[in-house]
C-alpha cells in the first residue's frame, strides 16, 4: 500500500467514526428527586374532602364550563347549580379517593410547548383548543386548604389508566396511574328519585290534560279525571267514581291510570331553576305557568295540564306541566345566562347546518306543589269488616290528631324542598305521564257480567286505604274551568 492509499483509508475510517459518534441517541428519561414520590403530598384520607371543583373547556360551545360540589351548613350542595342539594357523601368520597396514592411515575419534560400535545393546557387560558386543554380539578378540606390541584390531560398511549398530569403553577408534566372517578354530570350528584314516593303508596289520582290558549288567555277542556285505588275481588284496581261522566259507549281504563301513577312515581329530572321567593307572573309565565285573576282565589295552571296524586298519609302532590325548552349542557341543567336562548325547536334538517346532527332534545318545565289533606289520610286505618266497625275506629280523636300532626309535618318538609325550585323533566318522562283524554277510556265490553267491578267499584269493594265509603266521594282536589281570563 503506497502512502496516498494509506492516507485515503485513514480518512475514510475517521469519517465512519465521526458519523457513528454523531448518530441520533435515544432520549433517556431524566431522573429527578421527586420521580416516584406522591403527586399530592400527604393527602391520604378522602373523608377530609368537603369541596370539589372541575373546570373544563367546551370546544363546541367555545366556553369555560365549571362544576362544583361542596358542603355548606352541614349539607352537600352544587354551587354551580344555585346550591341545589347534592347526594354528595358517597360520590365525593369516590372522587377524592381517585387521588390517593397517585405517584409521579413518568417524567415527560418541562417544556410548555409540549403542554398542548399532552392536553394539559389551562382550560381557562387563551391558548389551545379541544383536547389540548385539560380538566382542572381542585379538592379542598373544610378549612379551605387545598388537597388536590391538578390539570388532567390526555390518556398516555399504551399505558392503561395512565394520564398526563400537571400542577397548574408548574411547567413539568408527569404520567401517572389515575383511576379517575369524577363525574361532572348533574344528575349523577343529585337524588334521582324526585318525589320519593313508591307506587304502592299512591291511593288516588286526579288527571287533567287541559291546554292553555296563551293568546286567548283561557284554559281549554279542563275536566278532571279521578281514579282511586280500590280492592276489587281481593285485588287492587284503579277505578273511577260512579258519578264521573263517561263518554258514550266507554268505560274507564284503570290500566291507563296505573301507567300514569307508575310514571309519576319514577319521574326523573334533568335540570333545575331557582324559584323566586316572591313568585311573579313573569317568572311563572316564562316557564309556561299561569295564574287566574279570580279575586282572593288565584289558581295555578300549566300550559300542558296537570296531574295530582294522593298518598296513604294524605300528602297531595300536584304536578303542573309547563313550557318546552331545547337547551342543552349547563344551560339545561342549571339555566343561567343562556336560559331561554333556544326556545325555538330546530327543524328536522338540523337548524342551519343541513345535516340534521344538531337537532336538540325537547325537555319540559314542571312545577311541584305539596299539601296535606287530612280527609285523605288513611295511614293509621286498618280494614274493617263492617262500616259500623270502621265508624268506631274513627271516634279515636287522639289517633286522628296524631295522624294529622305527622301528615302536616311531612308536608311542611316537602313544601320547603319543592318550594325553592322549578324542575326540568325529559320529554320522555312527560310523554309517559301525559295522555290524551280519550286514552283514559276504553270500549265497553259486550259481556258486562264478565267485566263487573273492573270499571266501577263492586258492591262491598274497599279502597286500598282500608275504609268503606258510604258513597263515592266527589272528584277532589277539584280542578274547575276558570271563568276569568289568565293574564
Amino acid at each position: 500500500m503506497n502512502r496516498g492509499t494509506f492516507i485515503m483509508v485513514a480518512l475514510a475510517a475517521g469519517s465512519v467514526a465521526l458519523a457513528w459518534s454523531a448518530r441520533p441517541q435515544p432520549l433517556q428519561a431524566a431522573a429527578y428527586e421527586d420521580t416516584g414520590s406522591p403527586m399530592f403530598g400527604t393527602f391520604s384520607d378522602p373523608t377530609l374532602a368537603t369541596a370539589l371543583e372541575v373546570v373544563t373547556w367546551d370546544d363546541k360551545a367555545a366556553k369555560i364550563v365549571r362544576f362544583a360540589v361542596e358542603q355548606k351548613a352541614g349539607r352537600w350542595v352544587i354551587p354551580s347549580h344555585n346550591d341545589y342539594p347534592a347526594d354528595g357523601t358517597e360520590r365525593m368520597g369516590k372522587a377524592a379517593a381517585s387521588f390517593i396514592d397517585v405517584k409521579k411515575d413518568i417524567y415527560y419534560g418541562d417544556n410548555p410547548a409540549d403542554h398542548a400535545k399532552f392536553g394539559v393546557l389551562d382550560p381557562t387560558g387563551a391558548d389551545g383548543k379541544g383536547d389540548e386543554k385539560g380538566k382542572h380539578i381542585t379538592i379542598k378540606d373544610a378549612a379551605g386548604a387545598i388537597l388536590v390541584d391538578v390539570i388532567v390531560g390526555k390518556a398516555v398511549p399504551g399505558k392503561q389508566e395512565y394520564f398526563y398530569l400537571r400542577a397548574p403553577s408548574e411547567k413539568r408534566v408527569y404520567g401517572a396511574r389515575l383511576e379517575l372517578d369524577i363525574s361532572t354530570n348533574f344528575t349523577d350528584w343529585i337524588e334521582k328519585d324526585l318525589l320519593k314516593v313508591k307506587r304502592e303508596e299512591i291511593v288516588a289520582l286526579v288527571y287533567d290534560p287541559y291546554v292553555v290558549d296563551e293568546q286567548q288567555g283561557r284554559v281549554i277542556n279542563s275536566s278532571p279525571i279521578r281514579a282511586d285505588l280500590t280492592q276489587v275481588d281481593g285485588k287492587d284496581e284503579w277505578v273511577a267514581p260512579t258519578e264521573m261522566p263517561l263518554p258514550e259507549g266507554k268505560v274507564f281504563d284503570g290500566a291507563k291510570a296505573r301507567q300514569i301513577v307508575t310514571a309519576i312515581a319514577s319521574i326523573k329530572i334533568v335540570g333545575v331553576r331557582p324559584r323566586p321567593k316572591q313568585l311573579t307572573l313573569q317568572a311563572l309565565q316564562s316557564k309556561g305557568f299561569f295564574v287566574t285573576q279570580n279575586p282572593g282565589n288565584p289558581r295555578l295552571f300549566g300550559n300542558e295540564g296537570e296531574a295530582r296524586i294522593v298518598t296513604k298519609d294524605g300528602i297531595v302532590f300536584s304536578l303542573y306541566f309547563g313550557e318546552v325548552t331545547y337547551e342543552s349542557g349547563l344551560a339545561l341543567t342549571a339555566g343561567g345566562e343562556e336560559e331561554g336562548a333556544s326556545e325555538e325547536a330546530p327543524d328536522a334538517a338540523g337548524d342551519g347546518d343541513g345535516d340534521g346532527k344538531d337537532e336538540k332534545a325537547a325537555n319540559r318545565y314542571m312545577f311541584v306543589d305539596v299539601q296535606y289533606d287530612p280527609s285523605m289520610d288513611k295511614s293509621g286505618d286498618t280494614p274493617a269488616d263492617t262500616p259500623e266497625e270502621d265508624a268506631e275506629n274513627a271516634k279515636d280523636k287522639d289517633k286522628d290528631k296524631d295522624k294529622a300532626l305527622k301528615g302536616q309535618a311531612r308536608a311542611q318538609v316537602l313544601q320547603k324542598r319543592f318550594g325553592e325550585w322549578f324542575y326540568v323533566i325529559s320529554d320522555m318522562s312527560f310523554k309517559q305521564i301525559h295522555k290524551d283524554r280519550a286514552e283514559m277510556f276504553k270500549a265497553k265490553p259486550e259481556d258486562k257480567g264478565a267485566e263487573k267491578g273492573k270499571d266501577k267499584p263492586a258492591e262491598g269493594a274497599k279502597p286500598a286505604g282500608g275504609k268503606v265509603p258510604a258513597k263515592s266521594p266527589p272528584a277532589k282536589p277539584d280542578v274547575p274551568n276558570p271563568t276569568s281570563p289568565i293574564p
